[in-house]
């Protein structure tokens, strides 16, 4: 079992996505879009792309075609046996902005 020591989200949403270093100094990228979980494994020292790039250690469809949005609790869920997760995020997850940033938004025509 691979064993997680540090994890944090980088996207919340479509795709949700995880990023961890592993006991043994590896990166961890997990990734929900589409409704399928994909978790990979770069054992570089600096990965590109957050281990993006990695091998690929479990892929699985958990939800429908347009599911992006998959919990921390979710994730340690689908990957029980072959991943160990720390109980906690090491860095709090990213917060959706309630307000529009566009401009745009409060143009009255």
């Amino acid at each position: 079992m691979i064993k997680v020591i540090s994890a944090h989200c980088i996207c919340f949403a479509c795709p949700t996505t995880y990023v961890g270093k592993t006991d043994d100094g590896f990166t961890i990228y997990a990734r929900y879009r589409w409704g399928r979980l994909s978790v990979r494994i770069d054992e570089s020292p600096e990965p590109e792309f957050d281990g993006a790039a990695g091998g690929e250690i479990l892929a699985k469809t958990i939800g429908g075609e347009f599911h992006g949005i998959l919990s921390y609790a979710e994730l340690r869920q689908h990957t029980d046996g072959v991943v160990e997760w720390p109980d906690e995020l090491t860095k709090p997850a990213p917060t959706p902005v309630a307000e529009s940033t566009d401009p745009f938004d409060t143009l009255t025509l």
